[in-house]
């Protein structure tokens, strides 16, 4: 298997894919249907978007299958106290959702895990042509049927992008600090049913806990590869939440690893005040890093442009991308060098932590000792941005479909029923 993963790891990964079922059995299958709902949902009759941006009082944000620059707006009921909650289910509100560019993407994948009805906010506000944004954060107990969740409780996991959500608490596997919803129609993998109790942790430190699985995993794999025989990591978008906790998280567990950050002129201070970077360099000073020995990539912008350069002045033993854009430049450069495939929460660090049994509670701690050692409450308390009604939302959504979002900035949804809190 070592074999395999240093030589030709995109066999290993597609079989990882598998058994995360984001990759199904039957591609072709998936493919047909895939193509069948978009043919589907452009077929139906266009109905008239609801595009009041003055209204606060929105239930769901929703886009349009196969033509994402659609969208749509659900409006609350009267009142969501009215609402009857069947035994064991809960009303959870938004408290920080992450609105990042993957609330325009709707991968391939969710059509075979039917995730349709995952993200629904109550089980009828999705249709065929409109569906609700799936999103990471955290939500809190507004109202509940299950007598050990009680009304304010924090969770982290992947919920709709509503103002609020139902769900309904699978009570033979769960706690009240780690739970699993109970959705019998839904296909994919377990780790998007579980929701965490983050109590003692800031929802700003909490709201990082996606990335968090991601580092503190890919770490751990690259330490059980002795870091391909590499001298370096090296990762572009610097100064992103994911590369800083890539960067960090292997600095922790391989301090000897030499970690190579790039970024823009813009965020160059930033960056280079990160004690876990070794060395730092702007994109038009790529050869100006030392290249000998082998060396690692991990790719967490997507830029065709600086991954050429890099991956002619580095010799790569293992590379990696991350993220929406990145999918875009994978095909070409795994021409350049084989020894590359994606890198995904849903999958690599999924996989991992299940394989080799790791706790929820094991990622906590060692968090928790990144959080002291580089005073991330502080840190992550900073330089976000807060969002609740439907202009807002409008405008994020549109600002990622124009290309035009400031770079960096990190953009939280919480619900409008929250707001007098």
């Amino acid at each position: 298997m070592k074999f395999i993963e240093r030589n030709l790891p995109i066999l290993l990964w597609q079989n990882k894919a598998k058994q995360a079922r984001l990759l199904p059995k039957d591609r072709k299958a998936v493919s047909a249907a895939r193509k069948s709902a978009i043919v589907e949902a452009k077929r139906l009759e266009t109905a008239e978007n609801n595009l009041d941006k003055t209204i606060s009082d929105i239930s769901a944000f929703q886009f349009q299958i196969g033509d994402k620059t659609q969208f749509n707006f659900k409006a609350l009921p009267e009142s969501i106290d009215d609402i009857e909650l069947k035994k064991n289910e809960v009303l959870f509100v938004p408290l920080s959702l992450a609105v990042n560019r993957y609330i325009t993407y709707y991968n391939s994948a969710y059509f075979h895990l039917d995730i349709h009805n995952f993200v629904d906010p109550n089980n009828q506000v999705n249709s065929a042509r409109f569906k609700t944004v799936p999103c990471w954060g955290q939500s809190v107990v507004y109202r509940s049927g299950h007598p050990d969740f009680k009304e304010g409780q924090a969770y982290y996991g992947f919920w709709p992008l509503s103002a609020y959500s139902i769900r309904e608490i699978d009570t033979q596997v769960s706690n009240t600090d780690i739970a699993y919803l109970s959705l019998p129609t839904f296909e994919g993998p377990k780790e998007w049913l579980k929701i965490i109790n983050f109590e003692g942790f800031t929802s700003k430190v909490a709201d990082n806990y996606e990335y968090i699985k991601i580092g503190y995993t890919f770490a751990l794999a690259l330490r059980d590869m002795d870091a391909y025989g590499a001298k370096r990591l090296v990762l572009s978008s610097a100064s992103s939440t994911s590369a800083q906790i890539i960067a960090m998280c292997v600095k922790k567990l391989m301090p000897d690893l030499q970690i190579v950050g790039y970024t823009s002129q813009r965020n160059l201070d930033l960056v280079k005040s990160f004690e876990f970077f070794d060395e730092v360099f702007l994109y038009e000073e790529i050869q100006a890093c030392p290249n000998e020995k082998k060396s690692l990539y991990f790719d967490a912008l997507g830029d065709k442009h600086a991954s050429e350069a890099i991956f002619k002045h580095f010799t790569l033993s293992r590379w990696w991308v991350y993220g929406e854009g990145s999918e875009k430049t994978y095909t070409q450069f795994l021409k350049l060098n084989r020894k590359g495939t994606f890198y995904s929460n849903l999958v690599d660090s999924h996989v991992y932590q299940i394989k080799h049994d790791i706790k929820d509670s094991e990622i906590i701690e060692f968090y928790s000792a990144l959080i002291k050692q580089y005073d991330l409450e502080t840190f992550w308390g900073s330089g976000q941005r807060q969002i609740s009604t439907a202009n807002e939302l409008t405008g994020v959504y549109q600002s990622f479909i124009d290309n035009t979002q400031p770079t960096g900035e990190k953009v939280l949804y919480r619900s409008p029923l929250l707001q007098a809190c």
